[in-house]
């Protein structure tokens, strides 16, 4: 049995291991932490540089858009779904060649960029429902036709009118009246109306659109819904005959566009065009680890494209 100093030695050198194997456990958690943190820091900052060259070259693609709108401006008034600005783009790897050999990253990490370009004036401008502060009849039962042929609800063709109505001024007695409501800007927006819904909206969305101002629709682009809508006497099925043979060729005046409808209806110049001043850029970017989705709608005029709104994902 050992007793006396020995027995005190023994229990000093267990204690003095004990708190050894304590001080290598705490400095270990103590450099998993500066480890940790030092990672977390690494992907923050690479993150951030990824994020800023995917702006870049979401940049570098709306400027493209433009130079592809003004040429089209300049060869001809007409836009329809045969020229360049139609295509879509599919997922495209991007390397230095787009940079005048420019390092794209440092860590061999590829870019991607796909999209695709809209004319706006092919969809139902529901800005077009407000007329001198009232609804416009002829654009709110169009838009009742349009929610009839898709089986909605078209009691919510008022609705829409009505709140469109209170986003505009207007004169009363001389003097202008301020809008009481903010302007709708995307279909999106319809979801704080009464009775719309997420699955209304999705139904809606690719048929209407908010512009800045009163705009025709172009019948060299428009979905048969939407002619089906507009065009007086027309139904869905007569609509799609019309762009099936539409595929074949395009329509330089309303002229011509009338010969191929069903009954030769009116085509009213303050309801249709052939051409477009607004376009829609859906657009993804992907560098490293961010992938970035974007809509933009682009204003063309003849000597220029602006840029109205741009909203990410």
């Amino acid at each position: 049995m050992i007793r006396g100093p020995a027995l005190e030695r023994r229990s000093c050198r267990g204690v003095a291991i004990v708190s050894v194997l304590l001080v290598v456990a705490l400095v270990t958690l103590i450099v998993s932490s500066l480890f940790f943190r030092e990672h977390v820091s690494v992907r923050s900052v690479q993150n951030r540089l990824s994020l800023a060259q995917a702006r870049w070259i979401e940049r570098a693609a709306l400027d493209w858009a433009r130079v592809i709108l003004l040429a089209d401006a300049r060869s001809g008034a007409t836009d329809h779904l045969q020229e360049p600005w139609a295509v879509p783009v599919a997922d495209t790897q991007l390397d230095e060649t787009v940079t005048a050999g420019a390092s794209l990253s440092d860590d061999g990490r590829s870019a991607m960029l796909a999209g695709q370009m809209f004319d706006a004036q092919s969809r139902m401008n529901l800005s077009n429902l407000e007329l001198g502060g009232k609804p416009s009849e002829i654009h709110v039962e169009a838009l009742r036709r349009l929610l009839e042929i898709l089986r909605l609800p078209t009691k919510l063709a008022d609705t829409v009118a009505e709140r469109v109505v209170l986003s505009h001024q207007h004169r009363v007695a001389e003097q202008w009246v301020p809008p009481v409501e903010l302007p709708l800007m995307r279909p999106a927006d319809l979801l704080g109306l009464p009775g719309f819904d997420a699955d209304i909206v999705e139904t809606l969305a690719p048929f209407v659109v908010f512009l800045p101002r009163m705009t025709t629709v172009n019948v060299n682009t428009a979905p048969a819904e939407v002619l089906a809508a507009l065009v007086p006497g027309s139904d869905l099925a007569g609509a799609r005959r019309f762009v099936a043979k539409r595929e074949r060729t395009f329509h330089r005046d309303l002229e011509a566009a009338r010969a191929q409808f069903d009954g030769n209806p009116v085509l009213r110049t303050d309801l249709f065009s052939v051409g477009s001043g607004y376009f829609l850029v859906h657009g993804m970017v992907r560098f490293g680890r961010v992938e970035s989705v974007s809509e933009t709608l682009l204003e063309r005029s003849a000597q220029r494209v602006d840029v109205v709104w741009q909203r990410r994902d």
